[in-house]
């Protein structure tokens, strides 16, 4: 396949009320737009969603930038007290659900993360918690992280593809995140059965994945996520690639990376990492938000699917 990069579409340094990052782009389509939800930083590094607004027919221009977070920080002691970063919106019963990532600090390793839903009673607009507490959080099959997911609803079943955390590996002293990519499914989109199904396997111990997109292409499920090694991935050698696979049902996947056409170096700005896509259809295109260098520090642009197979 073959993506044709676009341009960059939002840097945060252009901008003197965005704070340090524009990070995990996270779309929903409009008559009109094209709403990106992303998450923003704060200098003390903990993390809030809000959005700009594109031009449906011309998805390079904003045509509105939220200055404000959308979502505060939940209540002292909760899942989501240090800051919320946008996963995926569910146009759900007349409401929006933005299925989001909660962190918040740890003490023997630097985080630990879960998945909240924020509901949204005018399209998108402002949001509120469904609930003060996860969705999806650490259980006894999954005892370190449960985040970032992706969902399609077909008929009256939830699917979701999410992150779920491995372990913690000392990597020179620190403690780094290892994680995989699994599916569960739902009736409601609250209540969460978990099989504890790995849909991609890691090429080595170290190997890290994050941020799995998924969308119903005819016959196939298509997934695009990134993965790292767990060492020097802070944009040195084994920094972020977007990686690709597909499967027949959503549950078996043929990892098929070398088929994603879009490495490093598509453009100044992702020069040495492309990490966090989100892959919609808009209109009659394929198209991905995603982001570059610095995990979002950089901003994040669009490519379009020009060839395919």
């Amino acid at each position: 396949m073959g993506w044709r990069v676009m341009g960059r579409i939002f840097d945060p340094s252009e901008h003197d009320w965005a704070g340090t990052h524009a990070q995990v782009p996270t779309a929903l389509v409009y008559d009109d737009k094209v709403r990106v939800f992303y998450a923003d930083r704060y200098a003390d590094g903990r993390s809030y969603t809000t959005y700009v607004d594109l031009d449906r027919g011309d998805l390079g221009r904003v045509i509105y930038a939220h200055k404000q977070p959308i979502l505060g920080f939940g209540a002292p002691g909760t899942f989501d007290d240090d800051g919320a970063m946008p996963s995926f919106p569910v146009r759900h019963n007349g409401q929006v659900w933005l299925y989001y990532s909660g962190w918040n600090r740890g003490v023997t390793v630097p985080y630990r993360n879960s998945v909240g839903i924020a509901v949204s009673d005018d399209d998108g607009d402002t949001f509120r918690r469904l609930y003060e507490g996860p969705v999806l959080e650490r259980c006894p099959a999954e005892p370190y992280i449960a985040v970032t997911p992706s969902i399609l609803r077909e008929g009256d079943l939830w699917r979701m593809w999410y992150i779920s955390g491995v372990r913690w590996t000392d990597v020179e002293g620190k403690y780094e995140p290892v994680y995989v990519i699994k599916y569960c499914h739902s009736r409601d989109g609250v209540t969460w059965e978990r099989p504890n199904h790995l849909c991609i396997r890691p090429t080595h111990d170290r190997e890290a994945f994050s941020h799995p997109t998924v969308i119903r292409d005819g016959d196939r499920y298509r997934m695009w996520y990134c993965y790292r090694d767990s060492v020097d991935y802070r944009d040195g050698a084994g920094a972020y690639r977007i990686g690709y696979a597909e499967s027949p049902d959503g549950l078996d996947w043929t990892r098929m990376d070398q088929a994603c056409g879009l490495d490093v170096g598509v453009a100044p700005w992702a020069s040495t990492m492309t990490c966090y896509p989100f892959v919609a259809r808009i209109d009659d295109r394929i198209v991905m938000f995603f982001n570059g260098n610095g995990f979002g520090r950089t901003g994040f642009g669009y490519a379009v699917l020009e060839e395919d197979r």
